[in-house]
């Protein structure tokens, strides 16, 4: 199987970036210790603080499924509705090479 990666793009209502920054780094403690996390990299658009990307490296796309239902994930995606101005924005990746990616 191949890897699986995701860059998301979040954008809180104005001066919501804080709000919306604490529940994602909850989210980083719940998923990067769940089995096939290699990376839960967050961070905010140089020129809007309310908006953020998480980048995200799974060994197997099960393993993001299986992330998404453990204790706290849905508390914090049902938190984190009131504070997004938009709808997430996901592209889903296939990595072909470079650090990190499979050999």
């Amino acid at each position: 199987m191949s890897q699986y990666a995701l860059n998301t793009r979040f954008s809180a209502h104005p001066d919501k970036g804080d709000e919306l920054l604490s529940l994602l780094m909850k989210a980083n403690n719940i998923v990067s210790a769940a089995k096939g996390c290699r990376l839960y990299l967050i961070s905010h658009e140089a020129e809007d603080k309310d908006v953020f990307w998480v980048n995200e490296l799974w060994d197997t796309r099960e393993d993001h499924a299986i992330s998404l239902a453990l204790d706290g994930s849905k508390e914090l995606m049902v938190e984190a509705a009131h504070i997004l101005a938009h709808e997430p924005k996901q592209v889903v990746l296939t990595p072909v090479g470079g650090k990190g990616a499979e050999g």
